[in-house]
């Protein structure tokens, strides 16, 4: 931990953007990763880039600046600083006269880059202080003009320690080349996780996913399509003259100074021309850890308990594209320590922890998810993650593997946490197998969250209220059920206030999206897991060893205290994080209360 990091922290502590009390955790994360300071609270959502610069700009008696318009500054100017340098200490050079010139930059105590850039110019240097990613997106819109017009070049640039080189930082100027660069770049601007490049009759469309959104974002004759697939193809090491069957592969670049693994699928169109999806996996990406996911009172202090225990299957369960890996990561991630070994088997390994050994699985030379779990368990293990349980021999090692004193995380596709119970049996497991193994079931969703700049307040209707299940006689059944669960399964010191269990005296105050400049007019920025948590418990396990159907162990769970998705989604929607449709189409009606009374879109359909 550097002296100027340290102060950094100190600084921002004292001017209320981020906790006291963290400030530790974070030196620790940061001298482990070797990342900065304010990148690491930024990613953790402890505060925002412009909260950080706003309080730096304070401290040192400097001008702030919220917005930059690349535009207006000179190419010619900004680029006598190397880009290497400017990304490095997110400093560009805006204006020059006769007597000094004027810089922004990101961290006003960078006492050295600024004297440099005195002595690049020759003249005393202005500062003033911006967000790192505006300052950021400023250098590469502004490299980017001058590397050739507004499009990226490839392939041969500044080389990092790890052979990979950086788009921004090369000088190959086929278009082919420059244009699926442009692709990479847009897409970590956008926070784009996945690019689609599909063949139309008459044009290429290439659609991103943001925030769970797929949105148009570019077109291309179609008589490009077959250059854009080689192209692809020779970067991600697959058959180009391969065309009838589906191809799987992988990139690594270097995107602005970022490392991403790009995982590559193609597949044949009846067009004519394959359709290519590319998954963005951000390197650099901060680990979460179990506190920064968003669960409730009750759901934390359940997890929390759960990771803890010696033995046990604790699974993971929603659709592509949900969040589990996350959740597996930061709950292995939250019980890291020397006294622990704790293995994986990934795929891929998204992000690499230091203490934890991970396996990435080559189902082609016969390394999977079975065979790899086989292996760890003579590797003397304590924890076992495997990315996902796909077949009954994985399932079934998994529970010989918890049931000989190893604690096992992985994830399955299903609806909800009781319909894991379900597959699992379907898959040609024993009730009781399950029963004695199975000590935890999280289903989650994600849901995006509303713009905090521009998101509208409105009073909440009666059908939003009910939907939510928000009325008197829910919350006065959900306070019943509470208390009991609370009683046996975690400490007074754990709960909380929950709004779901105070009935309204008034309507309350609900959001919905407008859009503004920082949401790129979308409404949302970013997304957050909704969760339900099953337990093991005397109330579950006779149903399973029964062999009774999923909506039944729902049921039973409910009586005993469990919030479902739609319950966790609307403690979201109280406060402020998401909007009613979004928790509406990402969860199902929750299994009713009175189960002889219809459910609303029941009555509606009547």
């Amino acid at each position: 931990m550097s002296a100027e990091q340290r102060f950094l922290g100190e600084i921002l502590a004292r001017r209320g953007v981020i906790p006291a009390e963290r400030l530790e955790a974070l030196y620790a994360v940061q001298r482990e990763k070797g990342v900065n300071l304010s990148d690491l609270i930024v990613n953790s959502n402890l505060a925002e880039e412009s909260a950080i610069a706003q309080a730096l700009a304070a401290e040192s008696e400097l001008p702030y600046v919220n917005k930059i318009d690349p535009e207006r500054i000179s190419t010619a100017l900004a680029t006598r600083v190397p880009i290497a340098f400017a990304k490095n200490h997110r400093i560009i050079v805006v204006a020059e006269d006769d007597n000094q010139v004027f810089a922004l930059v990101a961290d006003p105590f960078d006492t050295a880059a600024i004297d440099d850039a005195r002595v690049l110019f020759g003249k005393p240097v202005e500062v003033s202080v911006a967000g790192g990613e505006v300052i950021e997106d400023a250098i590469n819109r502004v490299y980017e003009r001058d590397a050739g017009a507004g499009e990226l070049e490839q392939d041969e640039g500044t080389v990092d320690e790890e052979g990979v080189s950086d788009i921004l930082d090369s000088d190959d100027e086929a278009p082919v080349i420059r244009w699926v660069n442009s692709l990479f770049l847009q897409a970590m601007k956008e926070r784009a996780s996945d690019i689609h490049i599909e063949p139309e009759e008459k044009e290429v469309v290439v659609r991103y996913r943001i925030d769970g959104d797929l949105y148009i974002k570019r077109r291309a004759p179609r008589t490009f399509m077959s250059s854009i697939v080689s192209r692809i193809k020779i970067e991600s090491a697959l058959n180009i003259a391969e065309k009838r069957l589906p191809q799987d592969g992988r990139i690594t670049k270097k995107i602005a100074g970022k490392g991403f693994d790009i995982r590559v699928s193609t597949i044949p169109t009846s067009r004519g021309y394959e359709r290519i999806v590319m998954r963005l996996l951000n390197k650099s990406s901060v680990l979460l850890d179990l506190p920064d996911l968003g669960f409730s009172g009750r759901d934390y202090a359940l997890m929390d308990g759960l990771i803890r225990r010696p033995d046990g299957i604790i699974l993971v369960t929603g659709p592509t594209g949900s969040g589990k890996t996350t959740t597996l990561y930061a709950c292995i991630n939250r019980i890291n320590r020397p006294d622990l070994n704790i293995l994986t088997a990934e795929d891929p390994v998204e992000y690499e922890i230091g203490g934890i050994h991970q396996v990435h699985v080559q189902p082609k030379i016969g390394l999977t998810f079975a065979s790899a779990l086989r292996a760890f368990l003579r590797q003397d293990p304590d924890v076992v993650m495997v990315g996902e349980i796909r077949d009954k021999e994985t399932v079934e090692i998994a529970i010989n593997a918890s049931l000989t004193g190893h604690l096992v995380l992985s994830t399955i596709h299903t609806n909800d946490a009781a319909g894991a119970i379900t597959r699992m049996v379907d898959m040609g497991v024993e009730p009781f197998l399950l029963r004695s193994s199975v000590i935890g079931i999280l289903a989650q969703r994600l849901v995006r969250v509303l713009c905090p700049h521009c998101k509208a307040p409105y009073e909440a209707t009666a059908d939003e209220i009910e939907e939510l299940g928000l009325t008197p006689e829910r919350m006065r059944l959900r306070v019943a059920r509470k208390l009991k669960e609370q009683s046996r399964y975690y400490p007074k010191a754990a709960r909380e206030a929950d709004p779901l269990e105070t009935p309204f005296t008034t309507p309350p105050v609900f959001y919905k999206p407008k859009g503004c400049d920082k949401c790129a007019n979308t409404g949302f920025t970013g997304r957050r897991g909704i969760y339900e948590l099953l337990l093991m418990d005397d109330a579950v396990g006779p149903l399973i060893l029964r062999n009774a159907d999923s909506q039944a162990v729902k049921r039973a769970a409910h009586d005993q205290g469990m919030d479902s998705l739609r319950d966790d989604g609307a403690r979201k929607v109280i406060a402020g994080l998401t909007s009613v449709e979004e928790v509406l189409v990402a969860t199902q009606e929750d299994v009713e209360v009175e189960p002889d009374r219809p459910s609303i879109s029941q009555r509606i359909s009547n």
